[in-house]
């Protein structure tokens, strides 16, 4: 869009409609004002988010929006290019990972006072999301939800129904060795033996039962995190996240159930799998029972295999009860901006009245995920609610952010990642992949951070 001016009058005039409607889409001055807003993510993605703002764009008349693409906010490194050339844009979304070294660098703008001056209240957001954006050192919030991932179980309904398996329970009241003993039962070779029969040959599997994200090389947390935190573990943890449990009883359990699913029942996709074609393709694809996963594989499916017979569960309990894994995507406003009213306008918007149907992701806002713009638009699974919106208020269910900034080193490398490729690759078991590995390699990482 072109930047315009408009007169005196003009601008007078729709304070006076704004001022007399009542609404909340307030003008946010006198004068025009441009605001460029960065943006991530596939076309799909890109295309979500801009017409979700169009509602903005048309109640706004008074703030044109240039929408731009990069990687800042995915990619922290981009974000201090841009700054460092006094380029940053306005509004960008930050990722949980990203989020707080843009705040503690000060490149975000500190969103309090906007929503205190307009009444717009933190209780008004999903708790688990909103707390996880308030910095623990200031108490302060950098960013506002465009909304968020969670991690939950994907099954395939005729594979489920030709085993003779009842379909996992929506609510999540089933547990991990429930999911083991049904991916044995699911994985079938091409002479249409299962994982459990004495004729089984691993060598000719048409079908598995399970795939998780931590075949990925390196393993990601989404897929193995929710799997240790049900048991009890983690990998770095406490308010600041910044406290090695890598070696606790829970990591190590969680680990050896995903490297038996995967070496010893063959029942799971291996890293060496994962390489030639992602589980997630596969199982759109048809050929995996089950997979751990968030909205974006709904999406997958609607446009890979529509008539995929599927639905989705709440992730199972471990010893520690039943646990999720949150990303959210956020909406940031830019310390150096030179438009802040406008920009805050438009961040308001995205992250309320304008929330849902961005980049696939849940609603943060109210009660919007549980209406039109998610869990009741046309081709969202039946379980939706009690599988990705009910886990948010699990006590065990965390948010990857990052208040200490040490998820990267922690999770490179030099931390973790080399232990966590021994076990999925069957090089070690979890406990000798991980014993001792917080006083030995995580903790001196955490020290030299300080």
């Amino acid at each position: 869009m072109e930047h315009t001016k408009k007169g005196i009058v003009a601008a007078a005039a729709m304070a006076v409609l704004l001022l007399t409607s009542g609404c909340s889409q307030a003008s946010t001055g006198s004068e025009s004002s441009t605001i460029r807003v960065m943006l991530w993510g596939n076309d799909n993605d890109i295309t979500s988010i801009k017409t979700a703002a169009q509602g903005f764009i048309d109640t706004h008349k008074d703030v044109t929006v240039k929408f731009e693409t990069g990687d800042c906010g995915v990619d922290y490194a981009a974000c201090k290019t841009l700054a460092a050339g006094n380029n940053l844009p306005d509004v960008f979304v930050a990722g949980t990972w990203t989020y707080f070294q843009a705040a503690n660098d000060g490149l975000t703008e500190n969103l309090d006072p906007y929503m205190e001056k307009d009444g717009l209240a933190k209780s008004e957001f999903t708790p688990a999301v909103i707390d996880s954006l308030t910095s623990p050192d200031t108490g302060e919030t950098y960013g506002l939800p465009m909304g968020y991932n969670m991690q939950s179980l994907f099954y395939n309904k005729e594979m489920f129904a030709k085993a003779g398996l009842a379909e996992p329970a929506a609510d999540g009241s089933y547990t991990y060795d429930d999911l083991r003993e049904w991916a044995k039962k699911l994985t079938l070779d091409s002479a249409g033996n299962n994982a459990e029969s004495a004729d089984f040959d691993p060598s000719q599997i048409v079908q598995y039962g399970y795939f998780n994200f931590a075949a990925n090389t390196p393993a990601i947390e989404p897929g193995y995190g929710p799997v240790i935190a049900a048991e009890g573990g983690g990998i770095i943890t406490g308010p600041m996240r910044n406290e090695c449990v890598a070696d606790s009883a829970g990591t190590i359990k969680g680990f050896q159930l995903l490297q038996d699913m995967m070496w010893k029942d063959h029942s799971t996709i291996t890293p060496q799998l994962q390489q030639e074609e992602s589980g997630s393709s596969r199982f759109v694809r048809g050929e995996v029972a089950m997979q751990q996963g968030s909205h974006e594989q709904v999406s997958a499916i609607q446009s890979g295999n529509a008539s995929l017979s599927y639905d989705m569960a709440a992730l199972p309990k471990g010893d520690a009860g039943n646990a999720s894994l949150i990303q959210i995507h956020i909406w940031s406003m830019a310390s150096s901006s030179k438009q802040k009213d406008a920009a805050w306008e438009f961040v308001k918007y995205m992250s309320t009245e304008g929330s849902g149907k961005q980049m696939g992701l849940i609603p943060a806002y109210q009660d919007r995920a549980e209406g039109k713009d998610f869990a009741l638009a046309d081709g969202e699974p039946s379980n939706l609610i009690a599988a990705q919106i009910t886990p948010a208020s699990w006590p065990d269910t965390y948010v990857n952010v990052d208040p200490s900034v040490l998820w990267n080193a922690v999770s490179s490398q030099d931390g973790v990642a080399p232990a966590i490729d021994d076990i999925t690759n069957n090089r070690k078991t979890a406990k000798e992949a991980l014993t001792g590995i917080c006083d030995s390699v995580i903790d001196p990482l955490i020290a030299a951070s300080r």
